[in-house]
């Protein structure tokens, strides 16, 4: 069973296997509504790894948001460090209908990991691909923590999930299927791959 760890601006939750899904602090129940519920749910049911931001109105506070990030930053670098991450899952909210699959083509994520994460999704749901994705502002995930070896062989692959409002308060209980369902297919290519 995963064990969950309350911190003052985040809670991390110590799973198994190697995907870490991620939900950022929001500074508003506007901005990613549902989404740090539904990622602590896809977590326990798939007993992955998470990192999930708090929403607080004291994040408006400038100051009080970057001492939040760089904390939560700091337990996501523990358990890509620590406990053999492959995979990383930044789960977002926007306020369009649909999903957004967004990477740094060629430089977060495989295309065969893009592909299969695409392919689940679009079962359930309608699906934009962002190959073109930059980052935000606050310093994105998806372009920091992908890390390759010597040789060019991803280490860690990340990709960014954008979920609409709709779906994450209308169609809830797919979202969080479909993430867990996502973790447990890329810890099981892992444990293929290395048997071979």
């Amino acid at each position: 069973m995963p064990v969950k760890i309350i911190h003052p601006d985040h809670v991390e939750i110590v799973g198994l296997g190697h995907v870490l899904l991620t939900a950022p602090h929001a500074t508003s129940r506007d901005a990613d509504i549902h989404t740090g519920p539904i990622v602590e749910e896809a977590a326990l049911t798939s007993r992955s790894y998470a990192v999930i931001g708090k929403v607080s109105g004291e994040f408006l506070d400038l100051s009080r948001i970057q001492s939040a990030r760089s904390e939560f930053r700091k337990s996501i670098e523990g358990f890509l460090a620590e406990d053999g991450i492959r995979y990383l899952l930044d789960i977002r909210g926007k306020n369009e209908p649909g999903v957004d699959i967004g990477i740094a083509a060629g430089q977060s994520c495989s295309d065969s990991t893009t592909e299969l994460v695409r392919s689940r999704l679009v079962k359930d749901f309608t699906v934009k691909m962002n190959s073109e994705y930059k980052g935000d502002e606050s310093g994105s995930i998806v372009t920091s923590y992908n890390r390759k070896d010597a040789k060019g062989n991803f280490v860690v692959e990340t990709i960014q999930l954008e979920f609409g409002h709709d779906e994450r308060q209308f169609q809830r209980e797919k979202v969080i299927s479909d993430i867990s369902e996502i973790a447990d297919i890329l810890n099981g290519r892992l444990l293929a791959s290395r048997a071979d």
